[in-house]
């Protein structure tokens, strides 16, 4: 009666680990991504101009290196090295704020050159784990996997922010990076402790690094419906970061927002993320992805 009955993935040791590695540094992300400008906020009293600047800082790595990365990391088999890496040197970055701060010797460039280190390590550990992934489950079960490392990202949306505010208001935004630090060194000791071997490196025609960006480019511009969707997104983006860039600036200074409440705004704010995930399906099935894209544009 029950022989047919599929295992959790839950039963794989190696994805116990991966999930919380990735849970963790989902949370970390999160907890970077709000203590960061607060620290340019409250520490350094910085302007509208320079948050833009560090917005810009934190955001070029992904820019600049994405597309090499992914050609790069695609070819190797050590991707859960070059994840522990990520982690372990955005610990070390991160814990280098507060201890500046200590000395009374953080200064904005340290803060923008952080920022961009760490935006760097982030797009090395993002590309990783995407491929690693298929070392630890089998195909037949990656839907599972994904839709649980997709709730650890939506959770660590609604927590990571609050949580940020929270330690913030109650540590200062300097000692949040430090306790942030942590959370990526125990990512990386999680990984440390998987045993799956990393699946072989599938052969292209020996295409080299630029011959496998042409090919992508061609692929994308020249798709109908890749095309438009790039575009679409992008735009979207620009005009999120630039909100983003001078929200926690207006929000701290000009609205006088603690940030324990800045952190459960942002923190509720990720709800609606959930609460559009759950309708995107019921519109879709109504009026169809393409008409249902449009409508969330």
């Amino acid at each position: 009666m029950f022989a047919h009955i599929k295992p959790s993935v839950l039963h794989r040791l190696d994805f116990r680990r991966y999930w919380a590695a990735q849970t963790v540094s989902y949370l970390g992300d999160q907890v970077t991504i709000v203590a960061l400008p607060l620290v340019a906020v409250l520490t350094l009293d910085a302007s509208a101009a320079e948050m833009g600047i560090l917005t810009a800082a934190e955001l070029m790595p992904h820019l600049l290196f994405s597309l090499f990365a992914g050609v790069w990391i695609e070819r190797s088999q050590r991707r859960r090295r070059l994840m522990i890496v990520a982690d372990v040197a955005r610990a070390l970055l991160l814990a280098s704020i507060p201890l500046a701060a200590a000395f009374d010797m953080l200064t904005f460039p340290q803060l923008l050159g952080v920022a961009f280190a760490v935006g760097t390590f982030a797009v090395m550990f993002d590309v990783s784990w995407s491929t690693l992934v298929t070392a630890v489950v089998p195909r037949r079960d990656m839907v599972e996997a994904n839709s649980k490392l997709s709730l650890s990202r939506a959770l660590s949306f609604v927590a990571g922010p609050s949580a940020a505010g929270f330690l913030v208001q109650l540590l200062t935004a300097p000692l949040t990076l430090l306790v942030d630090a942590f959370s990526f060194v125990g990512s990386a000791l999680f990984l440390g402790r998987m045993r799956a071997q990393e699946p072989p490196v599938e052969e292209d025609g020996r295409e080299n690094v630029l011959q496998s960006l042409r090919s992508g480019f061609r692929f994308v511009l020249g798709d109908e419906l890749v095309r438009p969707q790039l575009a679409c997104v992008a735009t979207i983006n620009l005009f999120n970061f630039i909100f983003w860039a001078i929200f926690v600036l207006f929000a701290t200074k000009e609205l006088g927002v603690s940030p324990g409440v800045l952190g459960l705004a942002l923190g509720a704010g990720a709800f609606g993320g959930i609460v559009g995930a759950l309708v995107a399906v019921r519109l879709e099935r109504r009026i169809g992805i393409g008409p249902a894209f449009t409508v969330g544009a």
